[in-house]
């Protein structure tokens, strides 16, 4: 631009501030920049190539000027313009570099166009069975070449592609594109590890159920594994679902003067229906230890970073707890948690004094809503019939969550998309800025099947 207003080649440092800085101004004119590099290009790869025919034409000729024969041959003679002048002795000056400017711009140029290309193409860390990251460089360029199915971790290593610099709001893979977390808390003896074995078909392997509190661990149970056991040190399939572990553990760290949560467990389960869900098993909530630094915090993180937590209460234990309230007090009911009341029989239940107790979970008081209330009975001779009815109503309910979280998912990728692409910067944010784009306009709308597009021939995204 700089040349068309001056006649004079564009200065490098400005052109790649512009891409450095003003992406959105870039973007919203990019023909006409395009159109700008493509011409200033021309000009100056003519400009050389009339010069350099010049040089050739004198180190060809028969007579070579004894200051030119250092040139025959040599690299030297792509940067230098045929001499113009003679010394006293009638001999030719050296000639000056002054082709160098024009290949230096020329190359500039070029490059800049790339930056205009390259939002066209996969991101090299994105490519491979689960987004690249097992994958040699070679491994990532023979799937260049080649088509295949999208991977299910590809949106979230696009998404994170597109926010880099934003790192606060970059997402682990098997969290937004991975299983559905579902988390069971409640009270002490409420029925949770109970529960989960009721929908698994079995309790899992290290359950323990008893009338006083019994898992004193938090426990990830994996379902869709070979085997049903404590997760194998060299079982990484199955230990990357139960990760989110080790994440609330680093808060707790950093929270609680480096202690952490000992007692933690990862499951693997050989149950098919939820392989794609990760459950959780939360130790009973007792406000005695609710002052224990490590203890809140790890509840508290767990709670906050599943996708969804079914709140677990015998209805014989009757009022809540105001601390244990707190954690869901400004998570919406029906989108981030649910309750389950445990044991119940219509004889036996106040309705209006549960109401009042469950109102503690929101910041109003509001009525107790049957949508988002899940009433299971004793599992006993007389209701057993009724047990089994209700835990196929809670296997149905858990299975719709599946969508819910992954749409939930999507929004969130996409107000921050929204929210940041603005300020992009980076020699590569014009590629990033495309990547948002297209991510905003098509992969992330719901109801929208993301297009298979990422593993074209040679990766390109058209």
């Amino acid at each position: 631009m700089f040349f068309l207003l001056t006649g004079e080649p564009s200065p490098p440092p400005k052109v790649f501030y512009l891409h450095y800085s003003e992406v959105s101004f870039l973007a919203r004119y990019e023909a006409l920049f395009v159109a700008a590099w493509l011409a200033l290009q021309y000009y100056h790869y003519s400009t050389w190539a009339n010069n350099y025919s010049r040089v050739r034409d004198e180190l060809d000729s028969p007579t070579v000027a004894a200051s030119m024969r250092p040139f025959q041959g040599s690299i030297l003679r792509f940067f230098i313009v045929h001499p113009i002048s003679k010394s006293a002795s009638n001999q030719w000056n050296p000639p000056p570099f002054k082709n160098t400017i024009h290949l230096l711009l020329v190359a500039g140029y070029t490059f800049l166009i790339g930056l205009h290309m390259t939002p066209y193409f996969t991101p090299m860390d994105c490519l491979g069975p689960e987004g690249g990251d097992e994958l040699s460089f070679f491994g990532k360029l023979s799937l260049l070449l080649t088509t295949s199915s999208q991977s299910s971790s590809m949106l979230c290593c696009r998404y994170n592609y597109a926010m880099k610099g934003f790192e606060a709001h970059q997402m682990n893979r098997n969290y937004c594109s991975g299983r559905v977390r579902v988390a069971f808390a409640g009270s002490w003896s409420t029925g949770k590890t109970y529960l989960i074995g009721g929908l698994l078909g079995k309790n899992y392997s290290t359950a323990q159920s008893a009338p006083a509190p019994t898992t004193d661990k938090f426990v990830c149970i994996a379902a869709g594994a070979a085997y049903s056991d404590p997760i194998r040190s060299d079982d990484f399939e199955q230990r990357k679902h139960c990760e989110i572990m080790e994440h609330v553990n680093d808060v707790v760290r950093s929270e609680c003067g480096g202690r952490a949560m000992a007692n933690v467990l990862d499951v693997a389960d050989t149950n098919g229906e939820f392989g794609d869900f990760v459950f959780f098993d939360m130790p009973g909530w007792q406000t005695e230890y609710g002052s224990d630094c490590v203890y809140r915090t790890f509840f508290h993180q767990l709670i906050d970073k599943v996708d969804y937590t079914y709140v677990v209460w015998d209805v014989h234990h009757g009022k809540i707890e105001d601390d244990f309230a707190e954690f869901f007090r400004n998570k919406a009911r029906g989108t981030n948690y649910e309750l389950i009341y445990n044991r119940y029989t219509r004889d036996n239940v106040d309705m209006s004094f549960l109401n009042q107790q469950y109102s503690k979970m929101s910041t109003g008081q509001e009525i107790l809503s049957e949508m988002y209330t899940t009433k299971v009975h004793e599992n006993n001779s007389r209701l057993s019939a009724q047990f089994h009815e209700d835990i196929l109503h809670l296997r149905s309910k858990i299975k719709s969550v599946n969508q819910t979280v992954h749409d939930n998912r999507k929004k969130m990728m996409k107000e921050n998309l929204i929210m940041h692409r603005d300020k992009m910067s980076g020699i590569d944010s014009l590629r990033r800025l495309k990547i948002c784009d297209r991510l905003i306009n098509e992969d992330l709308n719901l109801h929208v099947k993301p297009r298979a597009y990422q593993w074209h021939w040679l990766g390109l995204e058209l």
